[in-house]
């Protein structure tokens, strides 16, 4: 993706942001549940909340709560490798655990929106293979989990591999089917 430089400026303003408290409260009340309806609402069609354009590939995430069993959803970046997609979570420091990951625990089965896309997964934690492999990638994405996970040494990476009964087609949002690419 081919970035001007106002929105390379505003991501630089922003990133710093997101790692403070107010950043994370700013993002958390705000910012994710603006871009889980906005997500919604265009299949992600290049609208978001990173300075008019998504700051980086992010999905729909719908965990299991663990103790009301309601669905979830939040829109979280992501990283893929083929079928498989790699999420991460990192505590900063001064808040309690981010609920999707504890649901995910809890119930590792989720759905994944990507676009007009959705498929189901079954989700484990990353390996620290895994983590070493995938940390540097997070980091480029959204250099706040660097300075997060400095302060307060959580994170969480999980990797979604799509469940048996999702490999052979996925979901459109529409409700119609069509073959995974």
């Amino acid at each position: 993706m081919n970035k001007n430089k106002k929105q390379i400026e505003g991501e630089q303003e922003l990133h710093p942001f997101g790692g403070t408290p107010l950043g994370v409260w700013v993002i958390k009340h705000l910012f994710s549940p603006l871009d889980r309806r906005l997500y919604r609402w265009t299949g992600d069609r290049g609208i978001g909340i990173g300075i008019g354009r998504p700051l980086a590939p992010r999905i729909l995430l719908t965990t299991t709560g663990r103790s009301t069993g309601l669905e979830r959803t939040v829109p979280i970046f992501y990283l893929r490798e083929g079928e498989r997609l790699i999420i991460c979570n990192v505590n900063p420091g001064f808040e309690h655990p981010n609920p999707w990951t504890l649901n995910l625990r809890a119930h590792p089965v989720a759905r994944a929106r990507i676009g007009s896309t959705s498929g189901t997964y079954q989700a484990r934690e990353a390996t620290d293979e895994e983590v070493t492999r995938y940390w540097p990638q997070f980091v480029r994405i959204w250099p706040a989990y660097q300075t997060d996970f400095d302060r307060s040494g959580q994170r969480s990476i999980f990797i979604l591999e799509p469940a048996r009964s999702s490999l052979s087609s996925r979901t459109r949002a529409d409700g119609g089917s069509r073959s995974p690419s």
